[in-house]
């Protein structure tokens, strides 16, 4: 049994390594700025990439035609003495022109600060149903018999829908995720794992200061022939609660379910700052990142940037299986990742990221064999993603 496994190692091993220069290939030949002209006004939404909101930021200088001299997109804050007491962007007017006043919700005082809502709209955001693709191939190689070894492709679609107005708006995400296993020689697993879930994401902004973040995230876990089982059914979800003094600094607290086989309440707290357009500290427990942007190497500020960053990542899940007799059972598995990536993020077109990471305290467990967790070696990780 066991040469019969490894026979098969080296087609699972060249899958994963095509897929890096695919993933390089798809994006190598696409001009610095694909969309021509500004993209389309937000619809509202956008997917969370950790725990907190992102706060994008975009120059004027990026939407505005060659030779036309703009005003920065926000107005002064604070503002002059003699500015008008509104809340006004200035979208790429020529100086001279009375800028567009943007409408609050009712219930928002006027007021000359910062819209909160406008800053966590991404630049990618799109104006309908569908908001963004993703596609993602990792691999954690098993560099010897006794450890585990993973090959991950994962797919998944961001859509958004009125909520119940198109200000607020519900962010779902269905994903499918396909996991081959290179399991060690003393202990029987699956040969691949399937994640099918969908995730319900809702935020709302109170008093222009306060950020409430939910979402939901049910899905079915098993291998082939177990979906099934009640095992199978797992539900996650977070609920985080964000001050934001101004719209560059944000404090979160809150707290992540993982319906794996450790702890499953998870805390969230942190900070996220961004004092300038070329540095994010996104320092929030359990998954803080530090990204850096690469100005001599990004030709459009906002809408085509190169950014490196350090993250790391924390996993924790579980799926049923079926033994060879027939008998139903359950494996989990937890590990923490450290990571160094490099992503090139471009407005409207196809963004592209690789990662190189170090993956350590490595457990796992099958119901069947005892309670008590089995340790794995530390391994390495490879990663490449592409988004639309």
């Amino acid at each position: 049994m066991i040469g019969l496994w490894h026979q098969n190692m080296p087609m699972r091993l060249s899958l994963a390594l095509l897929l890096m220069p695919l993933i390089v290939g798809a994006v190598a030949a696409q001009p610095p700025n694909p969309a021509a002209q500004a993209p389309d006004a937000a619809w509202g939404g956008y997917a969370l990439p950790a725990q907190v909101p992102y706060q994008p930021t975009l120059a004027a200088e990026a939407a505005a035609p060659a030779g036309v001299a703009v005003n920065p997109t926000w107005q002064e804050f604070p503002p002059p003495a003699d500015a008008p007491n509104q809340a006004v962007m200035l979208d790429g007017m020529v100086p001279g022109v009375a800028p567009m006043v943007v409408p609050t919700d009712p219930g928002y005082s006027v007021t000359s600060e910062p819209d909160l809502k406008q800053s966590l709209i991404p630049p990618g955001a799109r104006n309908g149903f569908f908001q963004k693709a993703k596609f993602t191939a990792t691999w954690l190689p098993q560099l010897d018999y006794f450890n585990l070894g993973w090959t991950d492709l994962r797919t998944e679609i961001v859509t958004a829908l009125p909520f119940f107005t198109r200000e607020n708006p519900i962010i779902i995400t269905p994903s499918y995720e396909l996991h081959f296993l290179n399991r060690p020689v003393n202990i029987f697993l699956p040969p691949r794992l399937h994640d099918a879930t969908i995730d319900f994401h809702i935020f709302r902004v109170y008093d222009n200061h306060w950020i409430a973040d939910f979402a939901v995230t049910p899905g079915l876990y098993a291998d082939d022939n177990s979906f099934d089982s009640s095992d199978a059914l797992r539900i996650n979800g977070r609920a985080i609660g964000v001050y934001a003094p101004t719209t560059d600094l944000k404090w979160a607290l809150g707290v992540t379910y993982l319906d794996g086989a450790w702890s499953k309440v998870i805390p969230v707290a942190g900070v996220i700052y961004t004092p300038n357009d070329d540095v994010e500290y996104q320092l929030v427990f359990p998954t803080p990142r530090i990204s850096w942007r690469l100005p001599q190497y990004s030709p459009i500020p906002g809408r085509d940037d190169r950014w490196v960053y350090l993250a790391v990542e924390y996993g924790n899940a579980a799926w049923a299986f079926e033994q060879p007799n027939g008998a139903p059972d359950v494996f989990a598995s937890r590990d923490y990742r450290v990571i160094l990536g490099f992503e090139r993020r471009i407005v409207g077109g196809i963004s592209h990221r690789l990662e190189i990471g170090y993956v350590f305290n490595r457990d796992i467990k099958v119901a069947s064999i005892s309670g008590d967790d089995i340790s794995m070696n530390d391994t390495l990780l490879l990663r490449g993603g592409i988004s639309y």
